[in-house]
Formats: structure tokens, sequence, C-alpha cells
């Protein structure tokens, strides 16, 4: 008795093959996305935690920061005196405060490297804490909170330190620091908002009324522990926290 054998043909396993890569194509690059945004969330949430406990651990030393020493906007020592006080309460792996800009650039941050207007550092994950002082008195007015109503100026987290792309709502958050602790920028208290500075129809880091776009992702990031922002329109009102239609 003949026993044919049935197998595919070559011109049928590259056709296989192709459509696998197709569907491979079309369906990893926003899983690999999603993987990422999950890290980011996770590391804006550790770094949240870390410069929080560094700040009480500070005021319980020296007191709030309108009683740090520090001047105005423009005064480089001012962003340095501030970093500094954080500081000896975290693991520090690279310590750019002081560093000239060109240092700055290759060691903590490219987008801030400005050392007339920031000071920064590299914690242990390889994060990049920006520093910036606003205002002495802490006194500064952004919302209608007690927080927003004591602003002393900004603390950015870089999650991915000298790494691409730096855009803010993607691997940049910005923070408002207060005589109360770290506020997320981008409450519903805000006059930064999620509706006005963290929009998909514009570029990120572009400036509107005075401050870029992306500013207003930050308490998205820590309160939904999601970045859908970057998918769809979001808002606080509960119908507009997730882009499912």
């Amino acid at each position: 008795m003949l026993c044919r054998k049935f197998g595919f043909t070559l011109a049928e396993v590259l056709i296989t093959l192709g459509i696998i890569g197709i569907v491979a194509a079309m369906t990893l690059p926003p899983l690999v996305q999603k993987q990422q945004e999950k890290v980011t969330v996770a590391r804006v949430k550790k770094a949240y935690s870390i410069l929080q406990q560094a700040f009480m651990m500070a005021v319980q030393k020296d007191g709030p920061p309108d009683l740090w020493g520090v001047t105005e906007m423009y005064e480089p020592e001012s962003h340095i005196i501030t970093a500094r006080k954080f500081m000896p309460y975290i693991k520090v792996l690279t310590d750019c405060t002081g560093m000239k800009s060109h240092e700055v650039y290759k060691k903590c941050t490219k987008s801030f490297s400005d050392n007339a207007s920031y000071a920064s550092f590299r914690i242990a994950d390889g994060t990049t804490v920006i520093v910036r002082q606003w205002n002495g008195k802490c006194n500064g007015r952004y919302g209608n909170t007690k927080g927003l109503k004591n602003v002393c100026g900004q603390i950015m987290i870089d999650t991915n330190g000298t790494g691409r792309p730096d855009f803010l709502g993607q691997d940049i958050f910005s923070f408002y620091l207060t005589k109360q602790g770290l506020y997320p920028s981008g409450t519903e208290f805000d006059r930064i908002s999620i509706k006005t500075h963290c929009k998909r129809s514009v570029a990120w880091n572009q400036i509107i009324d005075s401050y870029a776009n992306g500013m207003g992702c930050t308490a998205w990031v820590l309160y939904n522990e999601n970045m859908n922002y970057l998918h769809c329109d979001v808002d606080w009102e509960n119908d507009k926290k997730s882009c499912r239609k």
C-alpha cells in the first residue's frame, strides 16, 4: 500500500511566516509601550515617596522651606541650597549640584543642565531629580488649596536620567515644592491642569500660557496609575478617565 505524505510547500511556509510577522508588528509595539508606561508609573510613585520622606526629615531638622535661607528664583545658590536639604536623606548616585552646565548635561540631565536655573542629582535607581527655587518666602500661589497657596519652587524628576525623549508627561514629571510638602502638578485644583497642560493635540514641552505642555500630567499618573492621556483626552470627571468609548 502506498503511503502519501502531506506537508507544506515553501511558498505556503513563507506566506504563513509573513502573516505571523504582520500580526506581530501590529500587536507588539502597543504591548511594549503599555509595559513601558507601567514601569514609568512605578518610578514616578517611587521617586515621589522618596522625596516626600526626605522633605519630612529635612523639615524636622531645619524647619519648613521658608526658613532654609534661600532667596529668589534667579539666584543659583538658592537651587543648590534647596537640593542639598533633600540629599542627606536619599541614596544619591551622582551629585550634580554646583557642577558646570556641560558636566550636568553629561551626568544628570540634558534638558535642564543650566546650572544658573536648576540644581540636580541622580538617585540610586537612575532617576534624576531637578530642583528649581521659585520663592524664598514660599508664598507663590498656583491654586486654592493650602499647599498651592504656599509654593516655594519646583521639583522635577526624569525617570530615565539622561535618556530620551525628555518630554514632560512622558519621562519628566513636575511637582510643586510647598511649605506642606510636594504636590504633583495637574490636580483639579491647580491652574496648571490636565485640561490645559497635558494635551495630546499640542507638542509636548511646547509653551502654553507661560508653562510647558506636559506639566499638568503628574497628578494623573500618581492618582490614576496610568498614562491614558497619551492615547486619548482625559479629565478628572469619571466618564473621562479611560480611553474606552
